[in-house]
């Protein structure tokens, strides 16, 4: 009962002290506060081999799983501090736990955002500064994880975030503020707590264990970047924390043996794994599982023969001690440095390198230790916690005021869509290489007008395919829903071409917006029906006139997708049903596929599709793929041969669309750095036509009697690539062409399909 002066009833207080007495009991020689060097070593250990991977030091092709490593080693020192200071007083002091982790991590993290984000203001474009502005954010409010596995990007995608490693401290973070609350939850049972503590970190380990093997399955990006399929790895550095004492038991011998093992298991992982490895998932258990035999066979009572002989070496100690300001400062210089100047030697990503070492040692020095160890801070924790949401506030701050203060993306000034002017071009006079076709097209014009030369049509079609002979088309017969061949349409869009070239002002009214070119999808990826990596099962979706007699396949990968809004406008006019067949990175030749899920996935996908090819039978099928995908000419000649022979003979119609040319950079970034000189991003013909992999497909279509369709003429001319046509921003990446620029090539496709639908 509590007096009327508030004081609290000395029931309460002997009931608090007899359950403290019990938490004391529970833990009692548990937790030991000795400072271990064979941890150190290992700290050391974990970030030299993800500095490595960074660098790109191909033998070094699992380092990535150094940031396993830190997680163990974390999850095993943060529950230590936590069972001592329980062991210690019954109890935690949350504010001042969560003030500890704020003066240790929360000011070297700080200032790397902020130098990163000023940084970023010199070196990068104001689109990509953008973004690095939101990550800003994301990482000072301890989310970054979330925010790339929403982007499904990786460290050597196209222009990585310098702020991309936040992702581990943020999953760091997120612990730090849950598992304290836990082991403070279990208190209310006293006599039972070590017990129910080890339950707890048993079964949340496995839960994470089965959470990680199912989304690295299903959702890997989410498994990679969040906490969920992480929690595992750091509650097994809590298990060793509760357990280890129980070591002391074991023969130093064995004990050095097995770390030892723990030490080789590491390298298997480092030198073994790669890019193809099925990551977390139960890859994770063998460099988790071996950090936590290098733990437990060190400590008290550890054999001097065991790892610690090597990680006690004064390099392992110096490099461990600066571990966390290295991994921070590591990354962001060698992202920016090639975001700025393009993609540099080993011997320069070595010398940024060590410029950003530097700059660790020197954040330790003047940072990190004067604020950790300030006693001022330490002697109450609302000051640690002030200092940490000051820090963080700074970092929203940055990222806001920086995101806002971008310059325009755009040169001020709208521009006119584009038109195929048909009158410019003249009229053939002989009989055109393919059947004529219906168009019914907005920004076709129709007025009279000079003539220009016309320029060969860019479909092939087998010498045992007759071709129909056409009266020479008019602008008004198109107008009017006419015909209209594909050499005379290529020839007008040359003209547009020609034109798009001399255009240095991005338009205020571009379609798609640079900001918002990299999310300029097909609605079929709304509809779910592009499959992921993951994914091997066929969706088939149907489209246009759904149940037709008339029905024609879309076939392929992601470049496969980005034609769908002009043959899905093509089978509404034209009364076909149109069925799309799409997985993205997978191709549809069957060649080799440097990516472990994707060759498992894809050649499973692929006779999925040959199943439903046989039993649909569909008029037609139009295949097509990225050429970008890593197999020489005479794998993917043999591969697309395999494919072709398998498809040709359940339809009676094949056409095998030609990928376009990519761009040489990626417009919408390049663009928003040259705002008013956009012919800067054009890209030269010879550097990106694809001509060595069209001319392989255009030899295996002809085999089986099909029709190749060369898209390069559609995007070039005979020497540059434009990326802006009129108001139509024509990338929405570096080879993945937007919605608008899909619809504005449909007269170009529907002529290239003419005779077929």
């Amino acid at each position: 009962m509590t007096s009327a002066g508030g004081l609290i009833s000395p029931r309460r207080v002997t009931a608090d002290a007899r359950r403290r007495r019990a938490v004391r009991r529970q833990l009692d020689g548990v937790a030991s506060g000795s400072f271990r060097a064979d941890v150190e070593g290992l700290r050391a250990v974990a970030v030299v081999v993800v500095v490595l991977f960074h660098l790109r030091i191909d033998v070094v092709s699992g380092g990535y799983v150094g940031v396993d490593v830190f997680f163990v080693v974390s999850g095993y020192l943060i529950t230590r501090l936590l069972l001592r200071e329980l062991a210690d007083d019954g109890s935690i002091s949350l504010p001042g736990f969560w003030a500890r982790r704020a003066r240790r991590l929360l000011p070297a993290s700080a200032l790397v955002l902020l130098v990163t984000v000023a940084a970023g203001r010199v070196m990068l474009s104001p689109l990509a500064m953008r973004t690095l502005a939101g990550d800003a954010v994301a990482a000072g409010a301890f989310v970054s994880n979330f925010v790339f596995a929403g982007r499904e990007t990786g460290y050597f995608a196209d222009a990585p975030s310098p702020l991309l490693h936040f992702w581990s401290l943020a999953v760091e973070e997120q612990f730090y503020l849950l598992w304290p609350l836990v082991l403070v939850a279990l208190t209310r049972r006293p006599r039972q707590y070590r017990r129910l503590l080890a339950v707890v970190i048993g079964a949340g380990i496995l839960i994470s264990l089965l959470a990680s093997v199912w989304m690295t399955s299903h959702r890997p990006t989410e498994a990679y970047y969040l906490l969920p399929a992480r929690m595992g790895e750091l509650l097994c550095g809590a298990a060793v924390a509760l357990v280890g004492p129980a070591w002391r038991t074991v023969a130093p011998g064995v004990r050095a043996v097995l770390g030892w093992f723990g030490i080789a298991g590491i390298a298997v992982a480092v030198f073994g794994y790669d890019d193809t490895t099925r990551f977390p998932g139960t890859a994770a258990l063998l460099p988790v599982l071996s950090t936590v035999l290098v733990l437990a066979a060190g400590g008290d009572g550890g054999p001097a023969t065991g790892p610690v002989v090597a990680l006690r070496h004064p390099v392992a100690q110096w490099i461990g001690k600066h571990s966390y300001a290295i991994y921070l400062w590591h990354w962001p210089p060698l992202v920016l440095a090639e975001a700025r100047y393009g993609e540099q030697p080993l011997g320069v990503r070595v010398v940024i390198l060590a410029g950003a070492v530097g700059l660790a040692v020197a954040s330790v020095r003047f940072i990190e230790a004067p604020v950790r160890h300030s006693s001022w801070l330490a002697v109450r924790p609302a000051r640690g916690l002030a200092l940490g949401a000051s820090l963080c506030a700074a970092a929203l701050v940055a990222g806001t005021v920086a995101g806002s203060g971008t310059s325009r993306l755009d040169g001020g000034e709208a521009a006119a869509a584009p038109v195929l002017d048909l009158s410019v071009v003249a009229a053939p006079t002989t009989a055109t290489p393919v059947a004529p076709v219906g168009i019914v097209q907005p920004g076709v014009a129709t007025a009279p007008g000079p003539t220009v030369p016309d320029t060969t049509s860019a479909v092939t079609t087998p010498t045992t395919t007759p071709t129909t002979g056409v009266s020479p088309v008019t602008p008004a017969a198109l107008a009017a829903g006419g015909t209209a061949d594909l050499a005379t349409l290529v020839a007008a869009n040359r003209a547009v071409l020609d034109a798009a070239l001399t255009v240095d002002d991005v338009p205020s009214n571009l379609q798609p917006s640079l900001a918002a070119a990299g999310n300029d999808k097909a609605s079929i990826y709304a509809d779910d029906c592009v499959a992921i990596g993951v994914e091997s099962d066929l969706t088939p979706c149907r489209y246009g006139a759904v149940g037709s007699a008339t029905s024609v396949v879309l076939y392929g990968d992601s470049h496969a997708a980005q034609w769908f809004p002009a043959l899905e406008a093509i089978a509404n006019d034209r009364g076909f049903e149109l069925v799309v067949l799409t997985k993205g990175g997978c191709p549809t030749a069957a060649v080799s596929i440097p990516t472990n899920t994707l060759s498992r996935t894809c050649p499973v996908w692929r006779d999925a599709v040959i199943d439903f090819l046989a039993t649909e039978r569909p008029d037609a099928v139009i295949v097509t793929a990225w050429a970008g995908y890593p197999n020489d000419d005479d794998e993917w000649a043999a591969g697309f041969d395999d494919t072709l022979a398998r498809v040709a003979q359940h339809t009676a119609n094949l056409v095998v669309l030609g990928d376009n040319p990519p761009s040489s950079r990626n417009p919408a970034d390049c663009l928003s750095a040259h705002v008013t000189s956009a012919s800067a991003c054009n890209s030269d013909r010879a550097d990106v036509a694809p001509t060595s992999r069209h001319e392989v497909e255009r030899a295996v279509t002809a085999r089986y009697g099909g029709r190749f369709v060369d898209t390069t003429d559609w995007l070039c001319t005979a020497t540059e690539c434009p990326v802006i046509l009129g108001d139509i921003l024509l990338f929405r990446d570096a080879d993945h062409l937007t919605t608008a620029a899909a619809v504005w090539f449909r007269p170009l496709l529907q002529a290239a399909l003419a005779g077929i639908v």
